[in-house]
């Protein structure tokens, strides 16, 4: 069995909240919630404090990859759970690097 996917999106934090991020956050509720059964089971949408990407808000992060996206709109969404959750790619344009404690 694999492990759930977790899409956090930073809806509590000083920053994001005010570009956009509730909206980036219903996006990808309403886009899961598009998908199948089974895929709905695999996937989770949460929402979260500061993801540390305060600059490039609204972020998120798809877990456990740790893969992140910055100034995500709510259009993004789909594209984001359509080529990343369902294709397997990340979304490169959106892409940003990694945490600095990883390599």
């Amino acid at each position: 069995m694999s492990k759930k996917t977790k899409i956090y999106v930073c809806t509590e934090g000083k920053k994001c909240p005010k570009k956009g991020s509730k909206a980036v956050a219903a996006a990808l509720h309403t886009a899961v919630a598009a998908l199948s059964a089974d895929d709905q089971e695999r996937i989770a949408v949460k929402e979260c404090k500061c993801l540390d990407l305060c600059k490039k808000g609204p972020s998120i992060v798809v877990a456990p990859e740790k893969v992140r996206y910055g100034r995500v709109t709510a259009g993004d969404a789909v594209a984001i759970v359509n080529a990343h959750l369902n294709g397997g790619e990340p979304l490169t344009r959106l892409q940003k690097k990694r945490f600095s404690n990883e390599r």
